[in-house]
């Protein structure tokens, strides 16, 4: 599954560009600037919000389309940054801690989210599903998009992260604080449920 076939990133002007995936990976990171902001330094804190918020947005355009609701979780990600520089190490790979800690930012939201829709599917107003009109095309990235959402948090961020993001097992068992194993056994789980969903939904 290519990046560009599945329609998860937040397709708008401004603050939310995709960006190539080696942009963040391989980032040079000034280990002054870091320990500069580690001591309260606020230029040095702007400078590297600045720099990583395509990252921060690129991965949190991943799980969440709507552009408020990106901003507000980039925002929530980068309160925890300015929050936490003393957990940085200037030495160690910021750049995956900084990714850790937006993916755990969007697993929190997830959950939420997961738990407001389950409440509004039970005791909500049934809505029209009437999508007559809709092409073909539209309507199999619809399903796609149904049945990622119909994962479980824990098995949609390895999904998206590997099939998506192009992240290795190892990237992603780092970023997601979890066993290379643990990884493996969630991503075969999220295809196989994937994989029937769609097969239902045929």
């Amino acid at each position: 599954m290519a990046s560009d076939d599945v329609p998860l990133v937040v397709e708008t002007s401004g603050s939310v560009t995709p960006i190539k995936r080696s942009a963040y990976t391989n980032v040079d990171v000034d280990r002054e600037l870091i320990v500069r902001a580690q001591g309260g330094d606020s230029s040095a804190q702007a400078a590297i919000v600045e720099q990583f918020s395509p990252m921060v947005f690129r991965l949190i355009g991943r799980f969440f389309r709507v552009r408020e609701d990106v901003e507000d979780i980039a925002q929530d990600v980068f309160i925890k940054l300015l929050t936490r520089f003393d957990q940085v190490r200037p030495d160690d790979n910021f750049p995956g801690w900084l990714a850790r800690v937006t993916v755990n930012t969007c697993y929190d939201e997830l959950r939420r989210t997961q738990r407001r829709r389950t409440a509004m599917e039970t005791y909500g107003p049934e809505l029209s599903k009437d999508r007559s009109s809709a092409s073909p095309e539209a309507d199999s990235f619809d399903r796609l998009r149904a049945g990622l959402q119909a994962l479980d948090p824990k098995l949609r961020i390895p999904l998206v992260l590997k099939e998506v993001e192009e992240m290795s097992v190892e990237e992603i068992s780092r970023t997601m604080a979890l066993t290379q194993t643990n990884i493996k056994v969630r991503l075969f789980r999220a295809r196989k449920k994937l994989a029937k969903f769609l097969g239902e939904k045929e």
